[in-house]
């Protein structure tokens, strides 16, 4: 029950075609797209530019300049276990999937447009989710397949509280061949499940954000610089950052909603979750 995640963390490679973001973001699940500008425009412009070829819906960016974690650079989560004890203080902000406020019409596509890089930390990461799927699957141990099974076939309560819902397997699809994998921190077994099979769940869904974890702490890191912009397949790759406390440090954050994706969520859309509150 130890797979190794030897591979699973991605460097995007870069480029200044769009087009050719878009075939490396196919690939290997991102890419960085270079000159990218730095306004609000120009975010909107890199998702219409990159996803050309599947009529994306792109809502107004976000500025995003808050979310640094801590003065000392730390994030606070859960125990990664599952276990009820202190929440853990760590340097990076876990690998996630965005926009699960969604539920399962959350983004297919998401960017990151860097206008100012932070003076020290702020370094991303990737995880491809895909992969620790495959290896899992692929493993001679049984709790490796059990678990790979679980993540494809057992629909879970993912439903961010307050938010719009989802009960649905982490690991879904769009019903044309696309995998739909999330990690998020609300992922828990149904409530009205016997108690044997709901701790069965919980067991394995304490697994899957065991190795999600890993996989941020063992991530290779790169920072974007001013006018990259961070392509990322949001049904494919988790994300996260490393802490830091320069409070000039600059993105926009653009979700999208493609032609390849279960549509977009009703009513209207921004890059972030605001408009995903259910009254």
């Amino acid at each position: 029950m130890n797979v190794s995640l030897s591979g699973v963390g991605l460097v995007p490679q870069r480029t200044a075609d769009p087009a050719r973001a878009f075939e490396l973001v196919q690939a290997h699940g991102a890419a960085i797209l270079t000159g990218a500008g730095h306004s609000q425009d120009d975010a909107r412009a890199v998702a219409h530019r990159v996803l050309a070829g599947c009529s994306p819906i792109v809502p107004d960016p976000a500025p995003i300049k808050e979310g640094g974690g801590n003065k000392d650079r730390s994030y606070v989560m859960p125990q990664p276990d599952g276990a009820a004890n202190a929440p853990l203080a760590v340097p990076f902000q876990s690998g996630h999937t965005d926009g699960f406020a969604y539920g399962d019409k959350y983004p297919d596509y998401i960017f990151l447009l860097c206008v100012r890089a932070a003076e020290s930390g702020g370094e991303s990461f990737l995880i491809d989710t895909y992969g620790i799927i495959d290896l899992l699957a692929a493993s001679a141990d049984p709790a490796d397949v059990e678990l790979a099974t679980f993540l494809q076939t057992v629909p879970i309560e993912q439903t961010e509280p307050g938010f719009r819902p989802s009960f649905a397997p982490a690991v879904g699809t769009n019903g044309r061949g696309r995998r739909m994998s999330r990690w998020t921190p609300v992922q828990r077994p149904a409530a009205d499940l016997p108690e044997a099979e709901a701790a069965r769940q919980r067991a394995l869904l304490a697994r899957w954000s065991e190795l999600t974890f890993r996989a941020s702490v063992e991530a290779p890191r790169f920072l974007a610089q001013p006018g990259d912009a961070i392509c990322i397949d949001n049904y494919r790759m988790l994300h996260g950052r490393t802490g830091f406390n320069d409070v000039e440090r600059q993105l926009w954050r653009i979700w999208a909603w493609t032609t390849e994706s279960l549509g977009p969520p009703d009513g209207l859309l921004f890059s972030d979750s605001r408009y995903a509150v259910v009254e």
